[in-house]
């Protein structure tokens, strides 16, 4: 009767991986096909082979993208349980990469969306994972896609090709690389500290462009950094640090500010951040937190939020009347995060 019992319940378990393999071939050939961008991290499974583990904009959710009932829940780092079925809602951008819109304990009615299981909370972020974090490779091919060591190289994130079904299911379906790419240069120098300390202060910086693609591709250099915004990568706590120029409409884009790149290409754009153009504001839940905007070479603050520079060209629209227009490249690209410290991650 032993014997019987262990047949059935390998027999079951065998049943089950069955169908969780076929649902998951089916969602292949059926899901609606999708890119998501993603930043490479550890390249490598001892057990499992080559791989390349990802996250995405959707894996760590601010509090203040959180929708519906999961809103009203997660007012601490404790109040959402493990495991918690939540939605990610996105939409597709101008280069067709889909991007994160917010988070909700409720399954929408329509649109495109991602079912997920939260994991934990810290701080005043919510962690979220899809089955979209493992992407496996050809042995000895994982390290080719892992991030690199430099941090002044040029970035090229990995756009992950995924099929989603209409209940939410995600399943991996391949990769591309971006036809974009960017690295970061901070210029940094001596300040005074406490007592006779000396502490280094970022005064600017150089955003590089870079065409990864095989094709000839075409950036837009508004005047004055204006292709670039300050986007703040908010960590924890109840204070945030924002650009006062977040929501400052872009200039009309003229012919010569179109740049073509060819292949292995790059533009340099440099930014001064003694310019007050990149002044920065500290809120308190959403609220200035009653001191002025502060240049960003001017923030002493330990505790501070790091921030990205984005690179965010004027929509196709803006574009449609200039030069080369069918060759800008669209979309939205972020370095690598860094601080007023000089510090990069």
């Amino acid at each position: 009767m032993r014997t019987k019992w262990i047949i059935l319940i390998a027999a079951l378990q065998v049943l089950v991986l069955a169908y969780m393999a076929g649902e998951r071939e089916w969602v292949l050939h059926t899901g609606r096909t999708i890119y998501l961008r993603s930043a490479p991290m550890d390249p490598r499974d001892a057990m499992r082979g080559d791989y390349v583990r990802v996250s995405y904009d959707m894996s760590s959710v601010p509090r203040g993208l959180c929708r519906g009932s999961l809103a009203s829940t997660n007012r601490s780092s404790e109040a959402v349980r493990p495991d918690t079925r939540v939605y990610a809602i996105l939409r597709t951008n101008e280069d067709g990469v889909a991007e994160f819109v917010s988070l909700s304990g409720e399954r929408p009615s329509d649109g495109l969306f991602v079912r997920g299981r939260t994991e934990r909370s810290w701080g005043d972020h919510l962690q979220v994972r899809y089955g979209l974090e493992a992407l496996f490779v050809q042995q000895g091919k994982g390290r080719e896609l892992g991030p690199s060591l430099d941090w002044e190289s040029v970035r090229v994130p990995l756009e992950i090709k995924a099929a989603v079904r209409r209940d939410g299911l995600a399943v991996i379906n391949g990769h591309r690389r971006c036809a974009l790419g960017i690295g970061l240069q901070l210029d940094t120098k001596e300040q005074p500290g406490a007592g006779t300390r000396r502490q280094r202060q970022a005064v600017g910086a150089t955003v590089r462009l870079f065409n990864a693609s095989s094709n000839d591709l075409a950036v837009v250099d508004l005047p004055e950094g204006g292709s670039l915004a300050l986007v703040s990568v908010r960590s924890w706590g109840e204070t945030h640090w924002r650009w006062v120029n977040e929501a400052q409409a872009q200039p009309v884009p003229q012919a010569s500010q179109v740049v073509v790149l060819k292949p292995g290409e790059s533009r340099s754009i440099k930014v001064s951040f003694l310019d007050p153009q990149w002044s920065v504001l500290l809120e308190a839940k959403g609220r200035p937190a009653g001191q002025g905007p502060v240049r960003f070479a001017d923030v002493k603050e330990n505790l501070f939020d790091p921030f990205r520079l984005e690179y965010r060209p004027p929509d196709r629209a803006a574009c449609a009347n200039l030069p080369n227009a069918g060759l800008i490249w669209h979309g939205r690209l972020a370095s690598r995060a860094f601080n007023p410290s000089g510090s990069v991650e």
